[in-house]
């Protein structure tokens, strides 16, 4: 039996790192946490757990936190809180919403709506063992502060009800209690409003500004909706040791970051759908003019979360990556080499990094102070592997 177990902040080269506060969300409370480990906020929005787990939270730039609960007592809604915690604002949609929201630069909020198949619909699907479940695809919609719905994508309007990925060899494509593979078409896990970017400017709508991009689990794609058309105006399953798998949380870096215009993304490897990386997590960069990769992150069988995790561009060039399922969160550089790591007590489901400077009730914290954390014995980490 081990008498210590790190947690915390157990690697950290600042010198190599891009300063800022870490946002970490999952529980009631939601904490700013800083490079060394040291708690500088925390929102206590649910101390006592009775609105259900947190899908993940933003820090808006006006500093305020919009955060997205999963339901319990009541459906999933989505609130915005004050630097003191209070609650300033709540839509709650008729459906369960779940997931993820964006809050978009017309001050409206995206969100991810789980919503049945009508019987117009299930009548469509030519796998008998689909038909008699009630399957549930998703809708994607845009609520002003109102609370009006200004926008609405739904995809069993758009899409076709047969393309599907059932999970062979398993309880689910048996038809045992739990059909998730089967009921469950989209299970859609990320929105983003996509940002200005080179190739919409270089003439190409594809990535118009404003188009919505969505994460599809249940069938490993990733797709851009023109918000305009409602037509999928891109879409990405990958060929990267055998494609996308259960990935979480593609978006478009944003202008100024490095890879700016290029799609990042977390592919799982969950799913035994796809043997070829079953067990294995990446990350992803890719140019979606012409989907060829940029950039991976491949550490083999010694990096690996199942559900859940995130990943994100920062300013330094450096990324970094939530491995949830192993309460770990890291940074690395481009050539992969780890040059940050912290190990979280309680679940996550997502986590962001702010500068210091991000919005003004940060400008007002003291900035911390850094301080150099090298395990016993080990110099510069070993990068991942080179592909």
């Amino acid at each position: 039996m081990k008498s210590v177990f790190p947690v915390g902040t157990t690697i950290y080269q600042p010198e190599r790192c891009s300063p800022g506060h870490n946002l970490i969300s999952g529980t009631g409370v939601v904490k700013l946490v800083t490079m060394n480990g040291h708690v500088a906020h925390e929102w206590r929005v649910d101390p006592k757990g009775q609105k259900g787990f947190i899908h993940r939270a933003r820090l808006l730039p006006s500093g305020a936190l919009m955060l997205l609960f999963g339901p319990r007592e009541e459906a999933g809604h989505v609130a915005e809180f004050d630097w003191d915690g209070n609650e300033t604002w709540r839509y709650t949609p008729k459906r369960y919403a779940h997931h993820d929201f964006w809050p978009t630069e017309r001050d409206s909020v995206l969100l991810i709506c789980k919503i049945k198949l009508p019987p117009v619909c299930r009548e469509k699907i030519t796998d008998l063992r689909r038909r008699e479940l009630e399957v549930s695809g998703d809708e994607l919609i845009e609520v002003s502060r109102e609370g009006d719905v200004i926008w609405r994508w739904v995809h069993h309007e758009h899409m076709d009800v047969n393309l599907c990925n059932p999970t062979p060899a398993s309880p689910d494509w048996e038809g045992g209690a739990h059909n998730n593979t089967l009921a469950d078409w989209t299970h859609t896990n990320t929105i983003q409003a996509l940002p200005e970017n080179q190739w919409f400017d270089a003439g190409d709508t594809r990535f118009r500004p404003g188009n919505v991009l969505q994460s599809m689990r249940q069938l490993d794609t990733i797709s851009i909706v023109d918000r305009d058309t409602g037509e999928v105006a891109w879409s990405y399953t990958g060929d990267y040791k055998g494609g996308l798998s259960g990935q979480h949380e593609p978006h478009m870096i944003e202008k100024g970051l490095p890879g700016a215009g290029n799609i990042i993304v977390f592919d799982n490897g969950s799913s035994p759908r796809n043997l070829a990386h079953c067990g294995c997590s990446y990350v992803l960069e890719i140019n979606p003019s012409d989907n060829s990769l940029v950039w991976v992150y491949d550490a083999g069988d010694k990096f690996f979360a199942r559900f859940t995790a995130n990943c994100q561009r920062l300013p330094n060039g450096n990324t970094l990556i939530l491995e949830s399922s192993c309460r770990r969160l890291f940074e690395v550089t481009p050539e992969k080499e780890l040059v940050w790591e912290y190990i979280l007590t309680d679940n996550a489901q997502r986590v962001y990094r702010y500068p210091y400077d991000h919005c003004a009730s940060l400008r007002r914290l003291e900035v911390p102070v850094e301080t150099a954390v090298i395990p016993p014995g080990i110099g510069a980490a070993t990068p991942a592997s080179a592909e």
